[in-house]
C-alpha cells in the first residue's frame, strides 16, 4: 500500500471555482467581480491564498468579505476533517504521524 498526501493546494481551484458559482448563482455580484479581478478561476495561481491576501491587503467592501469569509471557513474546515490527519485514519498516518513529518 502506497501512501497518499492531500495538500490544501490541490483543492484551491476547486475551492476558488465554488465559491464564484455559489456567488453567481445567488446573485452576489459584488463577490463575483471580487473574484475574477486577477482573472478567470482556471488561471488563478494559489487561488485561495490570493482571495486571502486580497482581502488583507486592500480595502474591501465589508458585504465581500461578510460572504466570502464564513463560506471559506466552512470549506477548509471541511477539507481538513476529510483529509487532515486523525486518529480515526491510522491507514493515513493518524494524528500521531503528523509530529513525524508525515505531510512534509
Amino acid at each position: 500500500m502506497s501512501g497518499l498526501s492531500v495538500t490544501l493546494e490541490d483543492f484551491e481551484l476547486d475551492i476558488a471555482d465554488y465559491l464564484w458559482a455559489e456567488s453567481e448563482r445567488l446573485g452576489q455580484t459584488q463577490v463575483v467581480a471580487f473574484l475574477l479581478e486577477p482573472g478567470p478561476i482556471s488561471l488563478q495561481n494559489q487561488a485561495v491564498r490570493g482571495i486571502l491576501s486580497r482581502l488583507e491587503e486592500f480595502e474591501v467592501d465589508e458585504a465581500i468579505t461578510n460572504w466570502l469569509l464564513p463560506r471559506m471557513t466552512k470549506t477548509i474546515e471541511s477539507y481538513a476533517k476529510l483529509h487532515g490527519p486523525a486518529p480515526e485514519a491510522p491507514l493515513f498516518g493518524g494524528s500521531s504521524s503528523w509530529g513525524k513529518g508525515y505531510r512534509d
